[in-house]
């Protein structure tokens, strides 16, 4: 079961439903996002340690984190001998043990360890920091800003990652480098991954407010036939494709409190990280979730459609192609 892009190169086999029998994945990526725990926390979930074993045993290309590894954006501020400590902490847990895999990790500023607010200034200098050596299989391209914002490529798919950490419409100077970096290396016929922390889409109760409300950037995507959009943030998982054709992935949480969706039946989902292994022009999408991550997040848990003031976000679907 598939589901065709009426834009992209790419046709999207929806959440776990598409089993492609007989054709090992071209390239794995896992999607995880807010694994931090309480304000100020030195040390992450258990889940989170189960997780990070999970995707060892599973050798994916690629690790992509969508942000919020760590717990700031805490007031009275963090001094920097405590995010030192946090970021300790996440080295120990996530980063240390998929570096010691040979496991690729890329990563993009979240609010609570990167924010773009003016006063959170100091934590955005202990991400540089903690990021500055630690970018063990990505090959980064030219006129990148790692780790803030950057290209890389990895097996010939193109990862795109900005400064998705404060509402609103992206500063000009944020639009203009993900302009110039998808007009210099985005390929035809190439996959082509642009992520950041904050979704496009009001997707969680709560937080409906807290997206990128651009119609300047969603275009830019389109133009360029960007395949997916990943993000963080709102605490759930979503897979669904937008009015130009572009798979939107909301990551679930692995840390924090999971959330609701705005609209739907005010059920809090799993605690889940995704899968998307791309074979040929096929993406298989699965979201594994608490407490084993054996089990998927189904698509009939998800909102058919979530409206927003960049239209409707469609929910995969599985479905045949014709060819």
């Amino acid at each position: 079961m598939r589901y065709r892009s009426p834009v992209n190169h790419i046709r999207f086999a929806a959440l776990a439903f598409c089993l492609l029998t007989g054709q090992a994945a071209a390239q794995t990526f896992v999607l995880v996002s807010d694994l931090n725990g309480r304000y100020g926390s030195t040390e992450h979930h258990k889940r989170v340690s189960t997780v990070v074993e999970t995707i060892i045993e599973r050798k994916p290309d690629a690790v992509i984190s969508a942000g919020d590894m760590v717990a700031g954006q805490q007031k009275p501020l963090l001094d920097g001998p405590q995010i030192d400590r946090m970021w300790q902490g996440f080295n120990r847990t996530v980063a240390d043990p998929l570096s010691a895999a040979g496991i690729p990790l890329a990563v993009t500023p979240g609010n609570h360890d990167g924010s773009g607010f003016p006063e959170f200034w100091l934590e955005r200098q202990h991400f540089a920091k903690q990021w500055k050596g630690r970018k063990e299989g990505l090959v980064i391209l030219p006129d990148s800003e790692w780790p803030r914002r950057y290209a890389a490529r990895i097996d010939g798919v193109l990862l795109l990652s900005f400064d998705g950490t404060v509402p609103g419409k992206l500063p000009a100077g944020e639009y203009d480098f993900v302009e110039t970096m998808l007009s210099r290396y985005a390929k035809t016929g190439e996959t082509t991954i642009v992520f950041s922390h904050l979704p496009m889409w009001p997707l969680a109760k709560g937080r409906e407010t807290e997206i990128l409300d651009d119609p300047r950037l969603l275009d830019l995507l389109h133009r360029f036939d960007v395949d997916v959009y990943a993000s963080g943030h709102h605490h759930l998982f979503y897979a669904g494709i937008d009015e130009g054709g572009m798979l939107h992935v909301a990551v679930g949480a692995l840390g924090g409190n999971v959330r609701a969706f705005s609209s739907g039946t005010g059920a809090r989902q799993a605690h889940s990280f995704a899968v998307l292994d791309f074979t040929g022009d096929v993406v298989e999408i699965q979201a594994l979730a608490a407490p084993g991550f054996a089990g998927t997040i189904g698509y009939p848990e998800l909102p058919a459609r979530i409206e927003g003031p960049l239209g409707v976000l469609h929910r995969l679907e599985p479905r045949g192609v014709t060819e």
